[in-house]
């Protein structure tokens, strides 16, 4: 893999501003946030007298080397084990377009930029996730370019931009809004597309697209993806 890992933090909603200031001493240099809710049923709710629980979900990239201290940071210093005070998935990259996208997610940490610049070579998997991180109101453009190769669909999720750093890189304000573009794939067509979404949406275009690619070993419906809009 490519010595990175795409971390998902979900915490309460009430906790966004320590989690804020935790990635700013941890050099976590670019956080995506998107408010959610927990999964309780309206009828459990109702009978036990509780409101949804309002959650936030924090998405972010980091090096290899980076993991255990932030782990070890948000157990001790978040009290994330605690029981429903949260949850932080790491999920191995797979690809990633190019030394702007590198330069985004890492900022000052040390990352051996030779091993990113490669996508992996010789896994397993038949499927990739390829998420583009695009200016609000680019997806349709991501979506086009994706599609001319071989893209059959996606998912838009919005999000909050919470790094000053890549707002000083872009010249954007803060919070910037962003759009998720979610696309499945074959391992196959994975680096035509990013390709194809770099040239029309990358970072050197209005939308300032960031794409990176994640492992997916299996994959249910794939044939009837659609786009939602």
């Amino acid at each position: 893999m490519l010595g990175l890992k795409y971390l998902v933090t979900i915490t309460l909603r009430e906790n966004a501003e320590q989690y804020l200031d935790f990635f700013h001493r941890y050099n976590v240099n670019s956080v995506l946030s998107v408010y959610c809710n927990g999964t309780a049923t309206d009828k459990t709710l109702s009978y036990f007298g509780l409101e949804r629980t309002e959650k936030i979900m924090f998405k972010y990239v980091v090096s290899d080397s980076a993991v255990p201290d932030i782990v070890r940071g948000q157990l001790h210093e978040m009290n994330i084990g605690a029981s429903g005070n949260g949850i932080t998935v790491v999920v191995p990259l797979d690809g990633l377009g190019g030394t702007a996208a590198l330069n985004h997610f890492t900022g000052s940490m040390s990352v051996n930029k030779e091993v990113c610049s490669m996508a992996a070579q010789g896994s397993d998997y038949k499927y990739a996730l390829i998420i583009t991180i695009v200016n609000r109101g680019n997806s349709d453009l991501v979506m086009d370019a994706a599609r001319e190769k071989g893209a059959r669909g996606g998912t838009i999720v919005k999000a909050m931009g919470t790094g000053a750093e890549i707002a000083k890189f872009f010249g954007v304000s803060i919070p910037d809004e962003k759009e998720l573009v979610y696309i499945v794939t074959t391992k196959a067509d994975r680096d035509g597309i990013m390709k194809s979404i770099m040239e029309k949406a990358g970072v050197n275009t209005d939308a300032h697209g960031i794409v990176f690619a994640l492992p997916v070993e299996s994959v249910i419906g794939l044939q009837s993806l659609v786009d939602i809009e």
